[in-house]
This record gives structure tokens, C-alpha cells and sequence, in this order.
């Protein structure tokens, strides 16, 4: 669908000018159009196989399209007053009535307080995004501290594509500008600093989140030049005295509990995740499941048992 400005005028027959993309295209497309005319303006959207569909329409007498002129062919700044953004009336309304008359009083806002607004919609949102943009403006960040850590988030991840200057270890993971279902899960499990997320392992963190997750996290990482801990060398095979010891070495409390199923069995991780329990470390610090069978709460026992004898040798 494309967004076309048509001028009927009784100088000119028509004047058509268009497609424009963006609120600040449709500015300048207005400043382009003779000061000298007279008519109906006519926002239309344009859609393959279907007749125009037309937005709004202005009537504009000289002086009108002189002032429009010279308001639309000056630059967007943070002083421009909102009631000349051709916005629908009643979000005009509302922005008017509480006092707000300049674009720089408007960025002053949330974002979510717009939302909140009968009257206000996607498109009117949408449309002040890229004027505020074009000014050198954004909306205020929520008040809310998890809102807040959300929204520094999306800010990050659309402004860094590239590789970017390394952060540093006590930077917020915000800083990274990661999935928000990566952000959410990470922020959940307590990790709330570059330095939490990076001491995890991908497997270890596949614990956590998605695999789609891990491999967007693994990604946003690269670009500021950091990565997650290796993985130690595993054994997919069967398991000996040296080789189980050997394993056991490689796990630690976040190690996820679907990939103990060599050592628990496949009812075991079942019932334990059913249960709850997502890491090694649930295992060690709660209650086992009551609908654990006699055979694997022994199985379960053992693991729990060798688990905290290796982590107490290697912490030693």
C-alpha cells in the first residue's frame, strides 16, 4: 500500500504528488505545492486491485497554503508546535488539553501514557515516533524500573547493528539490546549486570531460555566483541568410573536438568521437570517430587550425592 497527496484545485485540474513513506515526507511533499493554490488536499492510500481510499481531506484557501508553505518547507525542531503535524483532531484534543504544545513537551512523555489515551492509536503513535526522530527527539523511558530495562533494551537494539565498543562487565544487560523474551528470562533468573550473563555457558543458558534465545544472545554478544563461557568437552557415550567422574567435573549448579538425562534416566528428568525443576542446582537445594518411583529417588540420591562432592573438590 502506498500513500499518495492529491491536490484539486480550481487553478490546476489536479496536482498529484507521492508516494511518501513517512510524516515528514508528507511535510515536504505539502511544502512543494504552489502557495498560490486553492482547494481540497486529499491524503490518499493506494492499494493494488482496490479503489483509493481516502484519509482526510483540508481545504485550503491562498493565505492558508502560504502559511502551510512556509510551515511545512521549515525544519521539524523540538519547538514545533504540535497543532501543525495535521494530526487527527481528537488526539489534537487531548495532546491541547493537557498542556502539551510543543514537540519537546511531547517527548517529555512515556510512550505507554500515549497508549493509555482513548482516541490516541497505533498510527498517531507511529506517526509522532518518526517526528520525534526527525527533531533529534524520543519518548521519556517508563517510570516502572522493569518498563524501564524493556525499553533501554529496544532502544539498544535498534540502534546497534554493527560492532559496536566493548561493554563492560558492570554495564546493565540492557546495554546489549537483546530479545525481550531473552531479556525477561534473563532478568528472572537474576542476572542483571554483562559480567551475570557472560559467566553462563550457552548450554547453561539454553536452561534458561530458547534455543532462538541463546543464539540471538550469543549474537548481540559478538557484536560488542564478548562471548558466554565455553562448554566443557562432553562424553555422549555410556559412562565408566573415569568417564562419569569426568562429566560430573563439567557440570555445575546452572547446568540444565533435561541435560542430566544420561546420568538420571529419561523418568527421572521427566518427573524432576514437571516438577519445577529447571538446574542441577534445584536438585541440591529442594525436595524431590513425591511422584518420583523408589528406583530413580535413589538414582536422583547418587547424582545429588556425587554432584556436591565435585563442587566441593573443585571450590577446594
Amino acid at each position: 500500500m502506498e500513500r499518495w497527496i492529491l491536490l484539486v484545485s480550481a487553478e490546476h485540474a489536479y496536482q498529484v504528488l507521492g508516494p511518501y513513506a513517512s510524516e515528514l515526507d508528507r511535510l515536504r511533499a505539502l511544502g512543494r505545492l504552489n502557495g498560490n493554490q486553492s482547494g481540497n488536499v486529499l491524503v490518499l492510500d493506494v492499494e493494488r486491485g482496490k479503489y483509493p481510499a481516502i484519509r482526510c481531506v483540508t481545504t485550503r484557501g491562498r493565505s492558508g497554503m502560504q502559511n502551510a508553505h512556509t510551515k511545512s518547507s521549515a525544519a521539524i525542531s523540538p519547538d514545533t508546535r504540535i497543532d501543525e503535524l495535521h494530526l487527527k483532531p481528537k488526539a489534537l484534543g487531548i495532546f491541547l488539553d493537557n498542556g502539551l504544545k510543543t514537540l519537546r513537551d511531547l517527548a517529555a512523555l512515556p510512550e505507554a501514557e500515549l497508549w493509555a489515551q482513548h482516541g490516541i492509536g497505533h498510527v498517531t503513535v507511529e506517526k509522532l515516533r518518526s517526528i520525534l526522530h526527525s527533531a533529534g527527539l524520543r519518548f521519556a523511558p517508563p517510570p516502572d524500573p522493569v518498563a524501564r530495562l524493556h525499553w533501554e533494551n529496544r532502544q539498544r537494539r535498534a540502534e546497534v547493528l554493527r560492532p559496536a565498543a566493548p561493554v563492560p562487565d558492570d554495564a546493565a544487560i540492557s546495554a546489549l539490546g537483546l530479545l525481550p523474551a531473552a531479556l525477561t528470562a534473563a532478568t528472572r533468573r537474576g542476572l542483571k549486570t554483562v559480567s551475570d550473563l557472560v559467566s553462563y555457558t550457552p548450554l547453561e543458558l539454553a536452561g534458561v531460555m530458547s534455543r532462538r534465545a541463546v543464539r540471538d544472545t550469543i549474537e548481540r554478544l559478538r557484536l560488542f566483541g564478548r562471548s558466554l563461557q565455553p562448554e566443557s568437552p562432553r562424553r555422549p557415550n555410556g559412562f565408566g568410573l573415569i568417564e562419569r567422574s569426568e562429566y560430573l567435573n563439567s557440570l555445575s549448579v546452572r547446568t540444565p536438568v533435561k541435560e542430566l538425562r544420561p546420568l538420571l534416566g529419561k523418568r527421572a528428568t521427566s518427573a524432576l521437570r514437571a516438577a519445577g525443576f529447571e538446574a542441577a542446582g534445584d536438585i541440591l537445594s529442594r525436595s524431590l517430587p513425591e511422584r518420583l518411583s523408589e528406583r530413580d529417588r535413589v538414582r536422583v540420591d547418587r547424582f545429588a550425592l556425587e554432584l556436591r562432592t565435585s563442587l566441593e573438590t573443585r571450590r577446594a
